[in-house]
């Protein structure tokens, strides 16, 4: 092993944005760099116009029939084969980072691949995994099991996860990591007094079946009827057309405000410029933007659900809320609308909380405490 050990990490990079993006990008900015030699391997899949569609209907079909929701294609292998081309000449150590689709189980090969070639390896687990698990096919849990096996070492968002993954992998070798923000990009403001119009923000994916948008647009009209100066701003790539769909040419359109996707500093702006944050998730791991609203010093109204209720802890940071729950959701919303002196105290708090301890260095002093305990164990 060199003076400097060299780490490869791999998984996916932005363009397009992503939480797992801008946790890698993190690692890159950390203190890290300072004690580790970093390589990056981008896994971000592209379109998959390497094969024709005859062949990539084959996979789908052959993958679905053994309970699996994606394929595997001419792109996955060549991908493989690129990561194999990367760990010549060897690095020290391999850190892998992977949702619950698609990318685990390329993540799980590559961790197969390095330790033919005798590197340790870190599966780094953003995904809903305990959630979905229920789900899958008996063949499915079985190859997720095995390939949880493959790594030297799991790490995990919350410690609810270290417990659930722990009756999957026996050897109890699971670290949590908790997510960081870099607080110094975020600026609260402070207003001298309550503005006409409370801006409620949303940052995200808007779809269905993830982030709840849904559910802000079917508790909207109670919030307009019950405090008409407030405004509804969707920052994030509208994957299902929801403007289009249910707000263009509605009531609805006179409150919303639809931005689209923005970079990293346009969204700082946009939380800068908000009163609340808006998080109904279906499901999520350790959210990003909730991070960031945090540091910016903003109350949050959010499901309880991944890692959000080890966060985010009522009354202090916020409101949780049942994943779903509509009615929840509109009073949460309507509790601090009526509150100015109360979001001012959260956000102060949420502030404060983010500096002390979800900032980056406490992020890359976690990670490089399990990077030095899987380098010792190798060596």
């Amino acid at each position: 092993m060199s003076a400097r050990p060299r780490v490869l990490i791999a998984g996916p990079a932005a363009p397009p944005a992503g939480g797992i993006a801008s946790v890698i990008d993190m690692i890159f900015a950390s203190a890290l760099c300072e004690r580790f030699e970093l390589l990056r391997f981008a896994t971000t899949p592209t379109r998959a116009a390497s094969c024709s569609r005859l062949v990539r209907t084959l996979d789908a079909a052959v993958a679905r029939s053994l309970g699996f929701d994606g394929f595997v294609n001419r792109e996955s292998r060549a991908k493989l084969r690129a990561f194999a081309s990367a760990l010549a000449p060897a690095p020290d150590l391999v850190h892998l980072h992977c949702w619950h689709g698609y990318d685990f189980w390329l993540s799980a090969c590559m961790a197969r691949e390095a330790h033919r070639r005798r590197v340790p390896a870190i599966l780094h687990l953003h995904g809903n995994f305990d959630v979905l698990y229920p789900r899958w096919s008996p063949v499915r849990r079985i190859g997720f099991r095995r390939a949880l096996g493959v790594a030297d070492r799991l790490i995990v968002l919350s410690e609810g996860w270290r417990r659930w993954f722990a009756a999957h992998r026996a050897d109890g070798r699971i670290d949590v990591v908790r997510n960081g923000v870099d607080v110094s990009l975020f600026h609260p403001q402070q207003r001298s007094a309550p503005r006409d119009v409370v801006r409620l923000l949303f940052v995200g994916t808007r779809h269905a079946t993830l982030k709840g948008a849904h559910d802000i647009l079917a508790v909207m009209p109670e919030v307009v009827r019950a405090a008409p100066r407030v405004r509804f701003v969707f920052v994030g790539e509208d994957t299902e057309r929801i403007e289009e769909r249910c707000v263009r040419g509605t009531p609805l359109a006179a409150d919303c405000e639809f931005a689209g996707w923005k970079n990293p500093a346009e969204i700082a702006a946009y939380y800068a410029d908000a009163d609340v944050l808006l998080l109904p998730s279906q499901m999520e791991a350790s959210p990003m933007a909730l991070l960031e609203a945090m540091a910016a010093g903003l109350p949050v109204v959010a499901s309880a659900v991944g890692a959000i209720p080890e966060i985010l802890i009522p009354p202090d940071n916020g409101i949780l809320i049942k994943a779903g729950d509509r009615a929840a959701l509109a009073s949460a919303i309507l509790t601090l609308l009526r509150d100015a002196a109360l979001r001012r105290q959260i956000g102060r708090c949420n502030r404060a909380k983010a500096e002390a301890e979800l900032g980056v260095a406490a992020f890359a002093a976690s990670l490089g405490r399990v990077y030095d305990d899987v380098l010792a164990r190798a060596a």
